[in-house]
């Protein structure tokens, strides 16, 4: 023990676990990312791609990063995010056992077939196969997004991502949204 009263304390005052949103990038436990994934059919993604950019763009001043942009056009910048989330897990000393190049072209390539397959069906071409492939392209889209979601869990330092695994009142209003547009959706397969 130090006998001069007036010399900072030296005990380690630093968490173990991150606090929520100080994390490299956007943490959120799986199962609340595919709900809201899920249930707001897909449009969860543009907040998601928005946060990933945000936190990137925090960390990192010295670069320009628009992360709306970069989330209204992520066909375009999704492969350059799954490398920084793969270096990230990399900086961290873990071994990365994903494949972030397949994993974001799995994305891009899903996410403009459903494109596609909406603008058909909001022409009548094809109906009802090219809505119902406009629909089932969400399961690639989602599961490519997870496994995105997995490496920026793990780049965080919250593997699991405990510090965002409870909805908040945002979220259950996004939910509602989402079951009126799910309904929508069901109502027209059913007339």
């Amino acid at each position: 023990m130090e006998d001069n009263v007036y010399a900072p304390p030296t005990a380690n005052v630093v968490a173990d676990a991150p606090a929520a949103g100080t994390g490299r990038f956007y943490v959120v436990a799986p199962f609340k990312f595919c709900l809201l994934f899920f249930f707001t059919l897909g449009l969860y993604q543009l907040y998601w791609f928005y946060m990933q950019w945000a936190r990137y763009s925090r960390r990192h001043p010295q670069q320009t990063v628009w992360p709306v942009a970069r989330a209204i056009f992520a066909v375009f910048f999704a492969h350059s995010l799954a490398k920084r989330l793969d270096e990230a897990v990399r900086e961290r000393g873990e071994r990365s056992d994903w494949a972030p190049i397949a994993t974001a072209t799995a994305y891009v390539v899903s996410q403009i077939l459903g494109n596609v397959s909406d603008q058909l069906a909001a022409r009548n071409i094809g109906l009802p196969y090219s809505d119902l492939i406009g629909t089932a392209m969400l399961v690639p889209i989602g599961l490519s997004l997870l496994r995105m979601q997995a490496a920026a869990n793990r780049a965080s330092g919250d593997p699991q991502g405990d510090g965002n695994r409870r909805l908040g009142p945002a979220n259950y209003v996004w939910l509602v949204i989402g079951a009126v547009l799910w309904l929508l959706l069901f109502s027209n397969y059913l007339l």
